[in-house]
C-alpha cells in the first residue's frame, strides 16, 4: 500500500489553523514551510464565518482530536441532514473552500506533496500493516493512512452503509534543527502501529465502558496522566495501544535495530504507570486463539484488580 495526503484532511486543517487555538488542536507548526504557506493563501479569509464557527466548535463542542476528521470525512451526509450539529458548519466549510481557492492551494502544492510522498513511501507499509491487521484478527473493508504536514497523530472509523472505513493520519516530515526532515523512521512506524491499533481497540474498550465501573482506584493512581486522556476509557484505550505500540516493535525489531525499546518502556511507564502489566496481558492475548473483544471482555477487570491488589 501507499500513503496519501488527503485533500479534506488539508482542508479542515487549514480551519483549525486560521481558528487560532493551537492549545486545544496543537498542530505541528514547527514545519514552517507548509504553515507559512497557508498564512500567505489564506490570511485574506482569517475572519471567514467557518473560521469563526470552527473556532466556536473548538471552544464549545471539544472540536478537535479526531472530532474535525471525523466531520470533515462525513462532510456530504452532515450536509443533507439539517438537524445535524455540524450542518451550518459544514455549509459554511463548503462555502470557505470555495470562496478561498483552496483548490488552487491544493494544487500549488503537489510538488511539496509528492516530495513528502516519495520520501514517506519508501517504507514497508505492507509489512506493517500486515502485522497489525493479523494481530487483531480482523480487517476493516477499507484503510486509508493518511500523510499531514501540519498534524497527525489520530486513528478512527467511519461507517458508510455497511462498509466500515479506517483511518489513520500521521504528521510527516518530522524536522532536526537544522529544519531537514529527520529520516527517523522507527518512530513513524511505531505511531503507525499506535494510531491504526486505535481503530482496533476503542470499539473494544468503548463497547464494553461497564468492565471499567469499581474501579476508581486504579485510574486515582494515575497524578502523571496527561490532560487530553479525561475519561477513563481513554485511559484503558491509550494503554492497550502504548502497550501494543511496544509489542509491535519488538516483534519487528529486525526492521528497526537502532530502536531503544528500553527507553521505550520509560517513557511509558511516566504516564502509564502499569504499561508493564499491559505488555504481558498483550502476550497472553497472542498466545490465545480468541477474538480481541472476547479476550478483552474476559481479562479486563481481572487486570484491574490484580493491580489494584499489588498496590
Amino acid at each position: 500500500m501507499k500513503a496519501e495526503i488527503n485533500k479534506r484532511v488539508e482542508l479542515v486543517q487549514v480551519l483549525l489553523f486560521l481558528a487560532q487555538e493551537q492549545e486545544k488542536t496543537v498542530q505541528y507548526l514547527a514545519n514552517k514551510v507548509y504553515s507559512e504557506s497557508i498564512s500567505r493563501w489564506f490570511a485574506p479569509y482569517k475572519n471567514h464565518e467557518a473560521v469563526k464557527l470552527t473556532k466556536q466548535l473548538i471552544s464549545e463542542k471539544y472540536f478537535f482530536h479526531i472530532r474535525p476528521l471525523e466531520a470533515i470525512m462525513n462532510l456530504e451526509n452532515i450536509l443533507d441532514d439539517d438537524s445535524h450539529e455540524f450542518h451550518i458548519w459544514a455549509e459554511e466549510t463548503e462555502r470557505f473552500a470555495v470562496e478561498s481557492g483552496f483548490e488552487d492551494f491544493f494544487r500549488t502544492q503537489n510538488k511539496y506533496y509528492a516530495e513528502i510522498l516519495e520520501y514517506v513511501n519508501t517504507c514497508d507499509f505492507d509489512t506493517w500493516i500486515a502485522f497489525i491487521e493479523a494481530y487483531f484478527k480482523s480487517r476493516p473493508e477499507e484503510f486509508h493512512l493518511i500523510i499531514c504536514p501540519i498534524a497527525g497523530n489520530y486513528g478512527f472509523n467511519i461507517t458508510q452503509g455497511n462498509r466500515k472505513i479506517a483511518y489513520t493520519v500521521r504528521c510527516m516530515p518530522k524536522y532536526n534543527k537544522k529544519g531537514e526532515p529527520d529520516n527517523k523512521f522507527d518512530y513513524f512506524a511505531m505511531g503507525v502501529a499506535h494510531e491504526y491499533a486505535h481503530c482496533f481497540v476503542n470499539p473494544v474498550v468503548e463497547g464494553n465502558l461497564e468492565l471499567l465501573k469499581n474501579h476508581r482506584f486504579f485510574f486515582d493512581m494515575h497524578t502523571n496522566m496527561l490532560v487530553s486522556y479525561n475519561t477513563d476509557y481513554a485511559v484503558i484505550n491509550e494503554y492497550f495501544v502504548r502497550a501494543f505500540q511496544i509489542r509491535f516493535m519488538e516483534e519487528n525489531h529486525a526492521l528497526f535495530p537502532e530502536f531503544d525499546l528500553s527507553t521505550e518502556y520509560e517513557r511509558q511507564r511516566k504516564s502509564f504507570t502499569f504499561i508493564d502489566d499491559f505488555v504481558i496481558l498483550l502476550k497472553k492475548y497472542e498466545e490465545s486463539k480468541m477474538s480481541s473483544f472476547e479476550f478483552y471482555s474476559r481479562n479486563i477487570k481481572n487486570l484491574l484488580m490484580e493491580i489494584e491488589r499489588k498496590q
